[in-house]
């Protein structure tokens, strides 16, 4: 049975926590090794960073077409005045008209950029506690396989030992009787034999 995570939203904000997604120690760590859902988690947090990042730059642009057109209604509202140029009013009104637009625009991005660093910090949230619950499932299960391998380490190491033993064993009994053999024979008579046993 899965543990309820409980952890405060703010811990985000309050240990600077980044957007995981494109944070390279996370990246590192969990690319490769993703739930399903958290690969759900990323793919929506992606697209708002996204979304937030378009709608920046679609602002940007908003306001300084605005800019444009306000010193434009300033030149025409000037020339109408100034000269009585019906020309100059028709493009005052077009360009009223335009900022209007301009200023829905302005103000609809405005809101969704608004409630989007919320969405994200959100997301955020729950991709870390998707996160913690990998971590501490992955710690556990290398704990035990760490404490396994140990184990099996150990036993290697003590069949090693006495593997080692019986070699220096062997290698002694081989050398005693070699010697023995060598002793009671004479060197001529032992590499005869040499010969024809080993």
């Amino acid at each position: 049975m899965a543990k309820e995570l409980e952890l405060e939203e703010r811990i985000i904000r309050r240990n600077k926590i980044p957007i995981l997604p494109f944070d390279p120690e996370w990246k590192a760590n969990f690319q490769e090794h993703m739930t399903k859902d958290m690969k759900k988690i990323v793919q929506e947090l992606t697209d708002k960073v996204a979304e937030e990042k378009q709608a920046i730059h679609e602002l940007k642009i908003c306001k300084k077409e605005k800019k444009y057109l306000m010193e434009k209604i300033l030149q025409w509202s000037d020339e109408a005045n100034t000269n009585n140029n019906d020309q100059a009013l028709i493009q005052l009104e077009a360009a009223k008209e335009e900022i209007l637009k301009i200023n829905d625009n302005i103000d609809a991005l405005q809101f969704r950029l608004e409630k989007l660093p919320k969405e994200i910090e959100q997301l955020n949230f729950r991709l870390l506690k998707e996160t913690i619950r990998l971590a501490y499932e992955d710690i556990r299960q290398g704990s035990e396989r760490t404490k396994t391998l140990t184990e099996e380490i150990l036993e290697l190491r003590k069949r090693l030992t006495e593997k080692w033993d019986e070699k220096i064993h062997v290698e002694n009994r081989v050398q005693g009787l070699y010697s023995y053999l060598h002793n009671i024979l004479g060197h001529e008579e032992t590499d005869k034999l040499d010969k024809l046993f080993l």
